[in-house]
This record gives structure tokens, C-alpha cells and sequence, in this order.
């Protein structure tokens, strides 16, 4: 057993504010509960360079696990800042990047809901430079036609003096090099035939030779026609509070709040990833609070699910059976679900004890 874990993660607050110890009393500070197992740490992480925005990583498992978390962002990101996504290969595609920074990406591995690995890292993939000689266009603009709803009109502004460019859409959410890509010898066209309840992200780049192009530029989004939640949904969701009523003290500094994230920086950048498709993922950030005072972070593995929108009411059903469904409420760029009655945890005076609460999550649309 070590320490006292408390999961900020969606489809773990109504079971996982608990003691890892084995009664519901507060603990005592010369318990040892230091007694977990190794995990082992994959070697030999290798990092492509990058094809278009996206980058290749590959590593060589340490054990028998099937599980693991990779970290990346902006080259010297601090650990915990940067975002986090699980594979169950030894390889896996980060998309969605921007090839113009240099990034560091980390993996370690996961052997258990409550084991993981020390990170291996950084390898780091350097910015491709640009080509002074194909500028990114600007100004993309995307408007569903007035006279048709299945038609998308565009409109960007030139770099420079190229004549043609690309254009690349999908479903809102889609990994650029999935997209569709039309090519177009005018700074304007019409996208025909998507759908009017779907959204959709457009990109465009301008094509100066057979060999050189421009960076994408975008995403524009497209809502779905009706302009309601069905229609602006989909997006990445970062946990901006995680509140409960009555207001606890988690790093024990003898001060307590409200906002749970002004306690402990365990929740920072947990994110909720809506996609068009109906599929959703979702962080599962923590805390441990040490027995002997302060607080360690860890991240278990992601949540999958798929949802679904009936009104402002988006519910999340996981791929986990063993998670009952959660009901966010839509309100513009927020989702917001409170639980009465939950139970959280509260350092007082070097001692941690549970205390019933009233939980409530906020999410806000990047």
C-alpha cells in the first residue's frame, strides 16, 4: 500500500476517492506503505522526424506490459505540463503538431492501475525550417454557401506569388493527413457535398512547386447547421475547476479552496477530447497524498468511451462496463457535472481524513 490517492478523472469520482488503505479511519503517519512492486522502464524511444505535422515514436517494451503514456510539448516543457496520450503498441503517430517548433516527447510504462514505470526521455524532434520560398497563406475563412448547406465556400489570402494551393477537411477533429485534399488554382472555392449535421475543420497551404509547400493553416471550423450544442460539441476540453463543496485543504498548508486545482498542480492540462465521430477520450490525473506531508502526481491510463447529446445533456458512456455513464451539462464552450455526496479527502494537521462533498467539474472548450 502507499500513500492516499485521490483521481481526478470523470468515470472515477464516484469509487476512486478512496484510501488505498484498508479502512476508512484516518491513516497512521508510521504506517509503511511503501511496499509496491518495480514496473519496468521501456527502452530505445526513437522519434521520427516529422511528415508534415506529425511525428513517429517508437520504443522497446521493459517487461511484459501492454500499457503505455507518452508526454510531449514545446522543447523544455516541465513534466505534468505537457500533453499526455496512451498506446497499447510500441509505436504510435502523434498528429496535430506544428512543424515549425521543436518538441521533447517521454514514455513510460504502465503495468497497473496504480504501477507505472519511470519516464524515459526526451528525444526530441528539431523544427523543419521554413521555406522562405513558399509563405503559409492567411486570413482562411469557411462559410456554409446561403443557397445550399452541403456546400462550404472558402476564402485566404496569398504569401506570396504562388498560383495553387491545397485544401484538406474533415470531420472536426481529424488528423491532418486523413483529411480530404482538393487542390485549387484560386485564393477562393466551394467544398460541395458535406453533410449539414456534421462539423467540419478546413486547412489550407499553398503549393509552389512539385516539391515545396507551405505549412497548413487552420483548423476553420464549420459547425453543424442548427448552430446548438449537436453542432459545436466536438472539441478538446481542458479541466479548468474541479470544485467541491465544502472547500477542502489538499496540500496541507492549512488553507482550504474551493477550486481543488489551487491546491495541488496534479490536475493542470486534463483533458477531455469530444470527437465528431461520437467517440470521446478522457485523462485520468491524480494525486497521492504522502502520509508524512505533500503530495505526489501520477497518470493512470485514458479513458474511452462514446457519446451521446440529447438536448444541453452530453452523456459519456465508457468502454469500461464497470463505469456507469456520466451527464455533463452543455453551456456554450463549458461541460459541468456535479456529484452530491462524494467523498474527497482533507489534510488536517498532517493527518488526511475523508469528507463528504458536493463535487463538481468544469471543463472549457481550447
Amino acid at each position: 500500500m502507499k500513500n492516499i490517492k485521490l483521481i481526478g478523472s470523470i468515470f472515477f469520482i464516484l469509487t476512486a476517492f478512496t484510501f488505498t488503505s484498508c479502512e476508512n479511519e484516518p491513516v497512521d503517519s508510521a504506517i509503511n506503505l511503501d511496499d509496491f512492486g518495480t514496473c519496468a522502464t521501456p527502452t530505445s524511444l526513437v522519434a521520427s522526424a516529422f511528415n508534415n505535422n506529425t511525428v513517429t515514436l517508437s520504443w522497446i517494451a521493459g517487461n511484459d506490459e501492454t500499457s503505455w503514456t507518452i508526454e510531449y510539448g514545446i522543447v523544455g516543457f516541465a513534466h505534468g505540463a505537457g500533453t499526455t496520450v496512451t498506446s497499447s503498441n510500441t509505436t504510435i503517430i502523434i498528429t496535430g503538431l506544428n512543424s515549425s517548433n521543436s518538441y521533447d516527447f517521454y514514455v513510460k510504462s504502465n503495468c497497473s492501475a496504480t504501477s507505472t514505470s519511470n519516464w524515459v526521455g526526451p528525444e526530441t524532434v528539431e523544427a523543419v525550417q521554413a521555406n522562405p520560398n513558399c509563405a503559409n497563406p492567411g486570413g482562411l475563412t469557411a462559410t456554409r454557401d446561403a443557397g445550399s448547406n452541403t456546400n462550404v465556400n472558402l476564402l485566404w489570402i496569398a504569401g506570396n506569388t504562388e498560383t495553387q494551393w491545397e485544401i484538406q477537411f474533415g470531420a472536426s477533429g481529424f488528423a491532418l493527413g486523413a483529411g480530404t485534399i482538393v487542390t485549387s488554382s484560386n485564393t477562393t472555392t466551394t467544398i460541395t457535398g458535406v453533410s449539414a449535421s456534421g462539423s467540419y475543420d478546413f486547412y489550407v497551404r499553398a503549393k509552389c512547386s512539385a516539391t515545396e509547400n507551405s505549412g497548413w493553416i487552420g483548423p476553420v471550423v464549420v459547425a453543424a447547421v442548427g448552430g446548438g450544442p449537436s453542432g459545436t460539441v466536438p472539441g478538446t476540453y481542458r479541466l479548468t475547476a474541479f470544485n467541491t463543496t465544502p472547500p477542502t485543504d489538499l496540500n496541507g498548508d492549512g488553507t482550504s479552496s474551493t477550486n481543488q486545482m489551487n491546491e495541488v498542480t496534479c490536475f493542470n492540462n486534463a483533458l477531455l477530447v469530444v470527437n465528431a465521430n461520437n467517440t470521446y477520450l478522457a485523462n485520468s490525473k491524480g494525486a497521492e497524498l504522502n502520509i508524512t506531508g505533500g503530495y505526489d502526481c501520477f497518470t493512470d491510463p485514458d479513458d474511452l468511451g462514446t457519446w451521446t447529446l440529447s438536448g444541453n445533456q452530453l452523456t459519456l458512456t465508457s468502454s469500461d462496463i464497470t463505469n456507469p455513464p456520466q451527464i455533463f451539462i452543455v453551456s456554450g464552450n463549458t461541460l459541468s457535472a456535479t456529484f452530491s455526496n462524494g467523498t474527497v479527502l482533507s489534510n488536517q494537521g498532517g493527518v488526511v481524513v475523508e469528507l463528504t462533498a458536493d463535487i463538481t467539474f468544469v471543463y472549457t472548450k481550447q
